[in-house]
């Protein structure tokens, strides 16, 4: 019979060999002293254990002698140990002379599990995997995925992947100036309410502000951005009640650009025709709002005139020093030629009969709830130079939506038209040119008011320049918009979340996908998706101890990105809290529960404890 020997590829170590490693020659050819000899010797051993030679020796006779398995796992015995000993001598190696002959210098000492000190162990980073991308009719079969798992790495950290775990990065402006991924720098989000679709843009804003956009929280209804805006160093305006006045009538930031552009009439005569068509949009608007009723052709005109002859050269009313809502109420009663004109009126009597619908619209616009916040000269004007801006409007109370309403709509009229001056400077060359993301949230309250409504903040949205600016609007659902009384106000409304290049959709019921597939349609998988974050929690379990977290729902933070019309995959990712946003608590919305809860459990914790000392005493 044929006997079985073992065949190694390397020169085995024997235990005498390994002490015996120090005897090679040391640097620069220099061979090493007895000392380091006997230190090698005494090294303790680190990784594996090496088979002694009485080990080796009864393992090697069993693999020349022995059948079957037994001879198979000697052999096996002998070759790892074999490997172990080579690694091992040349740890001990590297360790005495250093991995550099020219050098002194000495690495760390490398185990089975990485290397040993600072900076060592095991590796924590994964190296990104290759990607490859082919059409379907190539790589058919062998596509897993049924949503997007391709994210880039540009814009704001938003969240992980749902999927794969990679870091999923977005804001509209980078994936607009820097990745060209979409047309337009405007973003919609659709969510229902608890969610964290107000945590999912304050990181958007977080993110710009430190990229050097400033952000501008065109009326903050709750608030919910306030805190971040203050935190950052930024401007906070409050309207309302005993709080401040905004004037429709107020040139603001365009106007106050105005003497600086003596030297060029041209783009001074621009600007002033642009600031003049705003007035007038803004003053319409909320003409229609005070009447629920839509503003007549020739009102519009009186309008316009009234504020041309209030600004008219001599006048003692200009850009610096503006007008109030009860000044166009008296040039407007006052009448004249020019304004008959306008109204069709032959006489005075007929003007006045003729304008007694805008008169009483105007009046409503001076007195009472709408004249204490428009009736007056601008308290606090927009500071396009902040690092941020905040317009704080949650001291009117929620039941007067009219008024709410209005406040948001003149607040976004006032924040466009500061935009627009920054570009006019920049342009000019006599400013930077600044970037810019405009929050319009809640949109759904000003929508709601009616038809008349969509066709003010169409006109708002379309004035604004798109280049340097993001716009970021946001709402419940998709039913808010199909909710108006026309179709052609419903198709306009559909319209915002159509020119948005990018949509976010949080969690969503079953119908609402079905409400949207028309404008952005979604795959099986991620309607499935989607709508389950919207399912609610297991009614289990027992009421939060003193000093336990308040559980969030199963879908809070997760969102799916959508860009395009068609029905390729969106990215879907799980946005969550860094430690500093933690601390800050600009995410924590829902304080006044959290006192309530914190009361409550101190509340039930005393009388536990009450309880459980009048059990002792018993």
């Amino acid at each position: 019979m044929r006997k079985r020997t073992t065949r190694s590829t390397q020169p085995v170590l024997t235990a005498a060999d390994t002490e015996g490693v120090g005897l090679r020659k040391g640097k620069r050819g220099k061979a090493s002293d007895p000392v380091a000899v006997r230190k090698q010797g005494k090294r303790k051993q680190s990784g594996p254990k090496l088979l002694d030679d009485a080990t080796r020796a009864r393992l090697e006779v069993t693999a020349r002698e022995g059948k079957g398995i037994r001879a198979a796992l000697a052999t096996f015995r002998l070759h790892t140990d074999d490997l172990r000993r080579r690694n091992f001598a040349a740890r001990a190696e590297r360790m005495e002379y250093g991995s550099f002959d020219e050098f002194d210098r000495t690495t760390q000492q490398l185990t089975d599990r990485g290397y040993v000190g600072g900076g060592g162990g095991r590796m924590n980073v994964i190296g990104r995997p290759v990607e490859y991308r082919a059409t379907t009719a190539q790589v058919a079969g062998l596509w897993p995925w049924s949503v997007g798992a391709g994210a880039p790495l540009i814009g704001t950290p938003l969240g992980s992947h749902l999927h794969t775990g990679a870091p999923v990065c977005f804001d509209p402006m980078n994936w607009f100036m820097r990745g060209s991924f979409i047309t337009a720098p405007s973003l919609f989000v659709l969510g229902l309410n608890g969610f964290g679709k107000s945590s999912l843009v304050r990181r958007i804003v977080l993110g710009g502000v430190a990229q050097g956009i400033t952000p501008l929280i065109l009326a903050d209804v709750k608030p919910d951005y306030r805190k971040l805006v203050e935190l950052v160093g930024g401007q906070v305006i409050d309207l309302g009640y005993g709080h401040g006045k905004l004037n429709p009538l107020a040139a603001g930031v365009l106007g106050s650009i105005v003497p600086r552009l003596d030297d060029m009439p041209a783009l001074q005569t621009q600007v002033l025709q642009e600031l003049r068509a705003r007035q007038v949009t803004l003053v319409a608007g909320l003409v229609e709002l005070v009447r629920g009723a839509r503003v007549r052709d020739y009102e519009e005109t009186l309008i316009s005139t009234g504020l041309r002859i209030l600004y008219k050269p001599g006048s003692q009313f200009t850009p610096d020093k503006p007008p109030i809502m009860d000044d166009l109420l008296a040039v407007i009663v006052a009448g004249g030629d020019e304004l008959q004109l306008d109204a069709g009126a032959d006489n005075p009597d007929e003007y006045q009969n003729a304008i007694k619908g805008l008169r009483r619209s105007l009046r409503a616009l001076t007195q009472g709830p709408f004249g204490a916040i428009f009736n007056g000269h601008t308290t606090t004007p927009i500071d396009t130079a902040a690092t941020a801006v905040c317009i704080d409007v949650s001291h009117i109370p929620n039941g007067d939506k009219k008024l709410k309403a209005a406040v948001m709509l003149a607040c976004w009229a006032d924040g466009f038209a500061s935009v627009e001056a920054a570009h006019v400077l920049a342009d000019a060359g006599l400013g930077p040119q600044r970037y810019f993301q405009v929050v319009m949230d809640e949109l759904w309250q000003v929508l709601g008011l009616g038809d008349f409504m969509v066709d003010r903040v169409d006109e708002l949205t379309r004035l604004q320049r798109s280049i340097a600016t993001a716009l970021i609007m946001i709402s419940h659902t998709i039913k808010d918009l199909q909710a108006l009384g026309s179709e052609a106000a419903i198709a306009k409304a559909l319209g915002f979340l159509e020119r948005a290049r990018a949509k976010i959709f949080g969690a969503l019921p079953a119908e609402e996908i079905q409400r949207l597939d028309s404008t952005v349609p979604f795959t099986a998988a991620e309607e499935d998706m989607v709508t389950s974050w919207s399912a609610p929690q297991a009614l289990t379990g027992e009421a939060l101890k003193p000093g336990q977290q308040r559980p969030s729902a199963p879908g809070t933070g997760k969102f799916l990105l959508k860009i395009g019309e068609d029905r390729r995959p969106g990215i879907p990712f799980h946005m969550e809290f860094t430690l500093s946003e933690k601390e800050s608590g600009i995410h924590d919305t829902n304080q006044r529960f959290s006192e309530f809860t914190e009361s409550t459990n101190r509340r039930g914790h005393s009388e536990a404890g009450g309880n459980g000392d009048e059990g002792s005493a018993a």
